[in-house]
């Protein structure tokens, strides 16, 4: 939601924020525009659905609140003002709708699925509210088909915020974020916002999709996995950030006006203001034993986190999350299937057992010492090597990687994570 500039910095603070009054009701349906980019399938190949709310004429509340950052404001100051129309919610700006605060002009209409008292940032303190935390996934694609406002001073957003677990876990990212009287039509925000995290990068890039973004629906999706960012547009990847939150994040649908940074509104311009989003959906990695041959992998010990990273002089070790391809493996498939994974990095090939426990990267030698079965495990996989001596490849807290004879302790499950 906030601005990269530090010029700006005051007037991103005041992006955040928002809120109006809630009134659902359902409208005559409309007929789509014959440019609209269809929806999804809503299942997901590789993926597995995690949750989702398709609008059709309310809203799951078991997954959306619908008072903005509560804490900052009066209740009926932060409640969402939204309807329904086609099978898709419109969250709106009325004219009689009340400002956020007090002594501010913005108005914000949106949902969210958490809240807690000074989530996202504790720049200003009306009232404690409990803690309730619906969805905060940590990884995974997370995709809205939606339509944003033509309106100068307005602007729209599809964005996450951390949960705040901890005073650092108060990052930000933006997967769209679209304000007419900045961006013009065909262009928005994609963006990272670090606040308290100092683990993170600030990063805000400007996204040239090639289309009106208001007047047909367009499908926005993030990818998120421990080391990058990915943002989607109509199903094709449109730009990556080399980095991550390394915790969960609570997601927001939001409509703002009168925010500060987005432009004058037009006073003549009539009410209502709206963000119209037909699906939101939600997806974790497929935790089945059917990977893909000759796709990449992340390969994550699921008990350390530490990752399968090759060295040179032929180690294979466990380190900590990278965008590096000697962290990426090209899983092949053998006829008899087993699998081989083979190191992305130029010059260095599959992941071997040696004598001794060891572990290493080889000159390209498929045979037993690099040949694997994958057993299903509670969070991942066990790779139990096809040598009949040897048995499950592990990690331990020391960063330590061997292969064992059988013991199946939580050090011997790894989790594919498909670049």
């Amino acid at each position: 939601m906030a601005l990269l500039a530090a010029v700006l910095i005051f007037s991103v603070a005041t992006a955040q924020l928002g809120g109006a009054a809630t009134q659902p009701a359902e409208t005559a349906a409309q007929s789509a525009d014959a440019a609209d980019v269809p929806p999804n399938p809503l299942e997901k190949p590789g993926w597995d659905l995690d949750r989702h709310d398709e609008f059709d004429g309310s809203l799951d509340t078991n997954l959306w609140i619908t008072n903005y950052l509560e804490s900052r404001t009066p209740k009926w100051r932060a409640e969402a003002r939204y309807t329904f129309r086609d099978n898709a919610l419109v969250l709106k700006i009325d004219d009689d709708q009340p400002t956020y605060y007090n002594d501010n002009p913005m108005k914000v209409s949106s949902i969210q699925t958490g809240q807690r008292t000074g989530l996202h940032k504790g720049d200003r303190y009306d009232h404690s509210i409990p803690t309730i935390m619906k969805y905060t996934p940590q990884y995974g694609y997370f995709e809205i088909r939606a339509k944003s406002s033509a309106r100068y001073g307005t602007h729209t957003a599809f964005w996450t915020v951390g949960r705040q677990d901890t005073s650092s876990e108060r990052s930000e990212i933006d997967i769209e974020e679209h304000a007419p009287g900045r961006h013009g039509l065909e262009s928005f925000y994609y963006s990272l916002h670090k606040w308290s995290d100092d683990s993170l990068p600030e990063v805000q890039h400007t996204i040239y999709p090639g289309f009106d973004l208001t007047t047909d629906f367009h499908i926005y999706a993030l990818e998120w996995t421990p080391t990058q960012i990915k943002l989607y547009v109509d199903n094709e990847l449109k730009d990556t950030i080399n980095a991550s939150p390394a915790y969960p994040m609570a997601f927001l649908l939001s409509m703002y006006e009168n925010a500060g940074w987005n432009g004058t509104v037009n006073p003549n311009d009539p009410e209502p203001k709206e963000f119209v989003v037909d699906y939101f959906r939600a997806y974790k990695k497929a935790d089945t034993g059917d990977l893909v041959d000759g796709a990449t992998y992340k390969i994550r010990n699921v008990a350390t986190g530490g990752y399968l990273d090759s060295e040179a002089d032929d180690r294979v070790v466990l380190g900590d999350a990278t965008s590096y391809d000697d962290q990426d493996w090209v899983a092949v498939q053998q006829s008899d299937g087993v699998w081989s994974f083979r190191n992305a990095r130029t010059g260095r090939n599959y992941l071997d057992s040696e004598p001794d426990g060891v572990v290493i990267w080889n000159d390209g030698y498929v045979g037993p010492d690099s040949q694997w079965t994958l057993e299903s495990a509670s969070g991942g996989f066990r790779l139990d090597n096809n040598r009949s001596d040897r048995s499950y490849l592990y990690g331990t807290s020391a960063g330590e990687l061997g292969w064992n004879t059988g013991s199946t302790d939580a050090g011997t499950v790894w989790a594919f994570e498909r670049q």
